[in-house]
């Protein structure tokens, strides 16, 4: 790609500009930088694993943040106000990106909250002063009910973005969970009581490495076409090979399985 014509971080705000540590975009984000930070549609994206989706999902959140700049130059932060929340199927990606989000964006006064079930030392207050909550779809499912139950309305006002890793979830057994909290967002976004909050305008971008029916998830998460986007292996940035070997068969299966174990463990 020429690079004159990619996006390089220069293109954000200048409060912005220091959030990467590298000067341009690659090929995939170059694509969706438009997408992600200069438009509120929905996205959903397959692209392979190690291509930079994580970015997209900064670009998205750079999106929201942007609110808070004045006079093009100057950040004010208004805590808690516009709410980012990131859902991941297990603990150890949500922790991971934990660290990574308050490092990056905790300078800037940005509170990342962890939910799951390693944490429970939170409270109603610090979900409402929460910028960017990290959680577990179980673990938000169980949130969320509680507070629709108790008439915590105002908690959900406040969520303007929804990110979803590894969406291919929904073909899991777990998957019913994330299911009914994209549901329960949705519908509580026609809730007459938020029409002027920022779910009514809620933003779901949902990314994995595997979604062989992209364009159902887009239909679901009412996606336009400009928001879908799918990225083949030349994306991989190490490139997979593939073998194909044939070994004669055996008297019986057990011996044809032995027989392999010893070929895998001596290729």
């Amino acid at each position: 790609m020429d690079p004159y014509s990619m996006k390089s971080v220069l293109d954000l705000p200048l409060p912005f500009q220091s959030t990467f540590s590298f000067r341009y975009f690659n090929s995939l984000q170059n694509e969706c930088f438009p997408v992600c930070f200069h438009s509120d549609i929905n996205m959903v994206v397959s692209a392979p694993t190690g291509s930079g989706k994580t970015v997209l999902f900064e670009l998205c959140i750079l999106r929201v943040l942007s609110r808070f700049i004045s006079e093009g130059t100057k950040f004010v932060h208004v805590k808690g106000t516009l709410k980012t929340i990131y859902i991941a199927p297990s603990k150890a990606l949500v922790q991971e990106k934990l660290r990574h989000w308050t490092q990056k964006f905790g300078s800037w006064g940005i509170n990342c909250l962890e939910l799951t079930g390693d944490n429970e030392s939170y409270s109603i207050k610090n979900i409402q002063e929460a910028d960017i909550i990290l959680t577990t779809p179980e673990k938000f499912d169980a949130v969320t009910r509680h507070g629709i139950k108790d008439g915590g309305l105002s908690f959900f006002g406040d969520i303007s973005l929804l990110l979803i890793d590894e969406v291919h979830l929904l073909n899991d057994p777990r998957g019913a969970a994330l299911e009914a909290i994209v549901s329960r967002m949705k519908m509580l976004a026609r809730n007459p009581l938020l029409k002027s909050s920022s779910l009514s305008h809620v933003r779901f971008v949902a990314v994995s490495a595997t979604i062989p029916n992209i364009e159902d998830l887009a239909e679901w998460l009412e996606v336009p076409i400009q928001g879908v986007k799918r990225f083949g292996e030349e994306m991989r940035p190490v490139k997979l090979t593939t073998k194909v070997l044939g070994y004669t068969p055996a008297k019986n299966d057990f011996l044809f399985e032995k027989r392999l174990q010893n070929y895998i463990w001596g290729t």
